[in-house]
């Protein structure tokens, strides 16, 4: 909106300075509008930039060469990239050095939930031991965060084993099944399994030596 176009462009040329300045437009501004303004403070002053771009929200350290690691988060069923942001922007207030990665899962049917089309890794067909082998859609996902990984790795020059992959429920059966088969000299710094479970266990194979690096 209009209301958004000047206000960035008067922050821009006044910076922090115009906080006192703002208030009595604030008032009379909308939530969304308000919701905007306290984003820019924060992250003025955060050590840390967020960027969102096709459904894959990254949290990266203001000085792009501080960067030591990364953390790729994956959220779980029905859920998307922004249910985990407020997590990620903490943790890099914290850490600092750390670029956060949180992809979003393509929306497809879960036969599960009576075929309603959601954001999910994978179909789920039931909750029982042989359900849990029908994971349609696993591999698509499992290469969706090897590609970040691999990315990361070829452009940055990181280390695998300054990497993490964390994620919670469908996330974190993910990032199992993705992290203990990436092969050998890939081996993580670690995988973080949030109320996980371990899916599609009869084509799971552990690669040999990865079970030395730490799982949560």
């Amino acid at each position: 909106s209009v209301f958004l176009l000047l206000l960035r462009v008067y922050m821009n040329l006044h910076g922090n300075r115009c906080r006192h300045l703002l208030l009595p437009l604030l008032i009379q501004s909308t939530a969304h509008q308000r919701a905007f303004v306290s984003s820019f403070f924060t992250n003025s002053m955060a050590p840390f930039v967020t960027h969102r771009n096709d459904g894959v929200i990254t949290v990266s350290p203001k000085v792009e060469s501080s960067q030591s690691g990364l953390v790729v988060i994956s959220h779980g069923l029905g859920d998307s990239a922004e249910g985990f942001v407020d997590v990620a922007e903490h943790l890099a207030t914290q850490m600092p050095h750390l670029k956060f990665i949180l992809p979003t899962a393509p929306t497809q049917p879960v036969t599960m939930n009576m075929g309603m089309p959601m954001p999910s890794w994978y179909d789920i067909t039931g909750l029982d031991e042989r359900s849990n082998e029908n994971c349609k859609g696993i591999d698509d996902s499992r290469s969706t965060i090897q590609n970040i990984l691999r990315n990361e790795h070829e452009t940055l020059g990181l280390s695998y084993s300054r990497m993490v992959l964390a994620g919670f429920s469908q996330g974190g059966a993910l990032s199992l099944f993705t992290g203990m088969q990436l092969a050998e000299e890939e081996k993580l710094a670690g995988v973080v399994v949030m109320s996980g479970y371990l899916p599609a266990a009869k084509q799971f194979q552990i690669t040999a030596g990865v079970g030395g690096g730490s799982f949560f």
